[in-house]
């Protein structure tokens, strides 16, 4: 089936690439080139090139798009693989902890193979949901634009507004974004309905204008007048659960106050810049999950399998350059596993470095991955009571502390502070903090004690 073809026999009407990025991002949504403003930043474009440095890896750039739009027209003119979500960031890192502004919801629906299911699609945007073979199936607000990417759609949302990515308020669009792709993939538009791929609210999508995996242009087509729409009305079209409750900006507490109230949030987060819930793993487990995917992975968990790659080079402190090479070095092998697997594929899965999943779950790994995991034994205690008995044991074997660590208390921050002031009766906080690396806050904490 020709999508594009199909598309503008059901009345769509193409768009430039530069009509359909203004439309999401109007004029003064960015900064002017080498203008600094405050309140706005930038559009972010990774394109993975096909030239090589001098180690032999494909270089990939990043380039960052500000209101005047020419990067657009630099990326498309050239043949390479490029993706952009419809969200602002601060800086040139596409992680989720710098996004800024959400401008669209984008929705990447798989598995439109006929003009049945074409046909589906748009009975399921007539109405919000309908009375099929005596069973209520849900629609789909009408998509501003669709986009067609070869084998697949992009549905795209814009919004009225844009909405700031406080993490209060991207744990609600989540939740939404989800919904609207469960009922996008399982109505009977898509033939992989079993198979529902959700994708985070920071994903990023083959560009407008440039190619295809197959060759083509990737193309925008616009729907009637391209809505855009108030979160109140995509709460509509999903049930009462998986709406957008309310979107409260920020916390009333101040930094200063969280500091005083939270030391322990306010030394991990604040001074450490630690991600929540998490820490930073040896690159040993890294290079583990690669040889766990030659030896384990099959095809329909293909995709997760690079997913969870991702989510391992964001615990381990991988540059995301390094894991797009590694991972896009895996197609040859994944490709032997099954049908077609692609850069398209690849960049997609890679996704997950730039959002939340540096505390995804073993289990959830292991489910969507089919590769078992070992974990280590606690015969079902508790972590903490597991911890507690081993070290039990370890002072009863070695008294001593002979085993490969440090004695309690020996070279902890307290013990840095004492030692630092008692070398130096009279000296300054700042001095401590230059001398031994330790934060202001730790400083603070055990000055006087």
């Amino acid at each position: 089936m020709n999508i594009n073809m199909s598309l503008l026999n059901r009345g769509l009407v193409e768009v430039s690439y530069k009509e359909f990025y203004r439309n999401i991002f109007p004029v003064g949504s960015f900064e002017e080139r080498g203008v600094y403003e405050r309140g706005k930043y930038n559009g972010i474009i990774i394109e993975l090139t096909n030239d090589k440095k001098a180690d032999g890896k494909l270089k990939v750039l990043r380039h960052t798009l500000t209101d005047d739009f020419d990067k657009l027209d630099e990326v498309v003119g050239r043949d390479n693989f490029c993706l952009m979500s419809p969200i602002s960031y601060a800086g040139k890192s596409r992680k989720s902890t710098y996004a800024r502004f959400l401008y669209a919801i984008a929705i990447d629906l798989d598995g439109i193979v006929s003009e049945d299911n074409l046909a589906v699609l748009f009975k399921q945007i007539e109405s919000n949901s309908f009375l099929l073979e005596n069973s209520v199936y849900w629609g789909l607000p009408a998509p501003s634009y669709f986009v067609s990417s070869g084998t697949g759609i992009h549905l795209y949302y814009v919004l009225e507004k844009p909405i700031p990515l406080f993490r209060n308020v991207v744990e609600q669009l989540e939740i939404l974004k989800r919904r609207l792709t469960w009922q996008a993939w399982t109505q009977g538009a898509s033939e992989l309905h079993d198979n529902v791929q959700y994708e985070s609210l920071f994903q990023g999508f083959r560009m407008v204008g440039t190619v295809t995996k197959a060759g083509n242009i990737t193309k925008a087509f616009r729907y009637e007048d391209a809505k855009k729409y108030t979160i109140e009305e995509l709460n509509r079209c999903v049930p009462e659960e998986y709406r957008v409750k309310r979107i409260v900006y920020q916390s009333d507490l101040t930094l200063a106050e969280a500091k005083n109230k939270y030391p322990d949030w306010y030394e991990k987060r604040i001074v450490r810049k630690q991600p929540k819930g998490s820490w930073i793993c040896n690159r040993a487990l890294y290079d583990w999950w690669i040889k766990k995917i030659y030896s384990g992975a099959e095809q329909g968990h293909r995709y997760w399998c690079i997913l969870a790659l991702a989510a391992y080079a964001k615990k381990c402190g991988i540059n995301y350059e390094e894991l797009v090479l590694d991972s896009v070095g895996l197609i040859d092998f994944l490709n032997s596993k099954g049908d077609e697997f692609t850069v398209d594929d690849v960049m997609k899965a890679l996704e997950a470095y730039n959002d939340s999943y540096i505390t995804y779950p073993i289990d959830t790994i292991v489910a969507r991955t089919d590769i078992p995991i070992k974990k280590n034994k606690r015969n079902g205690r508790k972590q903490a009571v597991h911890l507690a008995r081993a070290r039990a044991v370890q002072n009863i074997d070695y008294p001593n502390h002979e085993w490969a660590g440090r004695p309690i208390g020996s070279g902890t921050a307290e013990q840095k502070v004492k030692d630092w002031r008692h070398l130096h009766p009279g000296g300054r906080k700042i001095d401590c903090h230059r001398e031994t690396g330790l934060s202001r806050v730790t400083i603070d904490k055990w000055w006087d004690k």
